[in-house]
């Protein structure tokens, strides 16, 4: 039976606008790989939620959400992993 080692971290993304175009995107740091996500928002705005919205990147090593089309001045999202050691 294989064990895991290391933490489990949650990693966030930085900020991007919710003009339509944008992607938001969650890294994990070398050696981990995700195994879930989701969004959160940055303003008033009801942007949040587990990965429906999400998936992987073609790699595995991060989450990626389409941002929702909201043209309103300062509305943004963020991206979250959920990441663990490979290996």
């Amino acid at each position: 039976m294989s064990g895991v080692s290391g933490p489990t971290i949650t990693v966030n993304g930085p900020s991007v606008p919710t003009d339509g175009v944008s992607v938001a995107t969650a890294d994990c740091p070398p050696g981990y790989t995700v195994t879930s996500g989701g969004y959160t928002s940055e303003t008033t705005h009801a942007y949040s939620g587990p990965g429906d919205r999400g998936h992987p990147n073609s790699t595995n090593t991060g989450w990626v959400i389409p941002t929702p089309l909201d043209p309103t001045p300062g509305a943004a999202i963020h991206a979250w992993a959920i990441c663990l050691p490979f290996g």
